[in-house]
C-alpha cells in the first residue's frame, strides 16, 4: 500500500469520537468531561466570552489531555490543534455570552480539536504528504 494510500485510510477513519485514539484515548467523552470538571474545580462554572476564559479552557483541556495518555508533554500537532480550536470556538462564541458551558462551549471547543487532530496528526506521521 502506497504511502498517500495509508494516509487517506488514516484520514477518512479518523473521527471526533476517535481522533486520540492513537495517543491511547479511546473515548472522547472523557476528554469533554475531564474538562469541564477542571474548569470547575477552577471555579470556571459558566461562561465567560473573553480572552481570560479561553486561557483557562485551553489549560484545562490540556491538563485533562496529559492525565489521559502515557506521554511526555503536547505533540505539536496536538499543541496546533487546540491553538486553532481555541481561536475558532472564540470567535463563534464571542458574541454568545449566554452559551451553556457544558453542553455548548466545551463541545464544540473538543470537535474542533479533534478535527484539526485528524488533519495535523496526518500532516506529521511519518510518510505524510
Amino acid at each position: 500500500m502506497s504511502d498517500s494510500t495509508q494516509h487517506s485510510e488514516r484520514q477518512s477513519d479518523c473521527t471526533t469520537t476517535e481522533s486520540f485514539s492513537d495517543h491511547g484515548i479511546d473515548d472522547a467523552a472523557d476528554l469533554v468531561t475531564q474538562t469541564y470538571y477542571r474548569l470547575k474545580a477552577g471555579e470556571q462554572n459558566q461562561f465567560t466570552p473573553d480572552d481570560s476564559f479561553f486561557d483557562r479552557l485551553e489549560s484545562a483541556f490540556i491538563w485533562a489531555y496529559l492525565g489521559s495518555v502515557d506521554e511526555p508533554g503536547i505533540p505539536a500537532h496536538v499543541q496546533m490543534a487546540i491553538e486553532d480550536a481555541r481561536w475558532f470556538t472564540q470567535d463563534e462564541f464571542v458574541d454568545r455570552p449566554d452559551a451553556d458551558l457544558r453542553t455548548e462551549v466545551i463541545p464544540a471547543f473538543y470537535q474542533r480539536i479533534a478535527g484539526f487532530h485528524c488533519v495535523y496528526r496526518d500532516q506529521t506521521s511519518p510518510g505524510s504528504i
